[in-house]
């Protein structure tokens, strides 16, 4: 079965692009967010690529950079794991791609940190003072995004002082 042949129409084309320009007016946004933007809006794909194509030659898509604006915003409140999923699959960036550059922003020490500093902040809104709480706080930390083995370890912790 051959595929049909869809020639490109300059002025959609370039319709598609303004309206790409429009919706990257407003924030950054990963290449995956501003093609899904343009088909929702009834573009075929060669319209949508041509788009896309001359935005990034422009630099006003670029996905690294993307990741590195969403870091610089996420990385204090959000754990390594809920950061890639995020990226990865809600905003659509190369998994390879996110995965290096959250491991270049945040190191195990700062990921252990912000975790401490989440729990701690958890316990006292929910005024836990004592091993009780411990499972709502690993939780907690959990549906942050934080690993189980630095929840546990934090929590672990975190508890064993309410103890002496």
């Amino acid at each position: 079965m051959e595929e049909k042949h869809y020639e490109l129409d300059m002025e959609r084309a370039g319709k598609a692009y303004e309206a790409l320009l429009k919706y990257l007016s407003a924030s950054p946004r990963s290449e995956k967010e501003c093609k899904q933007k343009l088909y929702d809006k009834g573009y075929h794909k060669n319209e949508v690529e041509y788009a896309v194509e001359r935005a990034k030659g422009y630099r006003y898509i670029d996905d690294e950079e993307y990741v590195r604006t969403f870091l610089s915003f996420y990385a204090d409140r959000l754990g390594k794991k809920k950061l890639a999923y995020k990226l990865t699959v809600e905003k659509g960036i190369d998994k390879r791609l996110a995965d290096n550059l959250i491991e270049d922003a945040i190191d195990d020490d700062r990921e252990l940190e912000k975790c401490r500093a989440e729990a701690t902040k958890y316990a006292s809104q929910k005024k836990m003072i004592d091993k009780s709480g411990a499972g709502k706080v690993y939780a907690h930390l959990i549906q942050k995004g934080y690993g189980s083995s630095v929840a546990s370890r934090v929590v672990g912790g975190m508890f064993d002082a309410f103890e002496d």
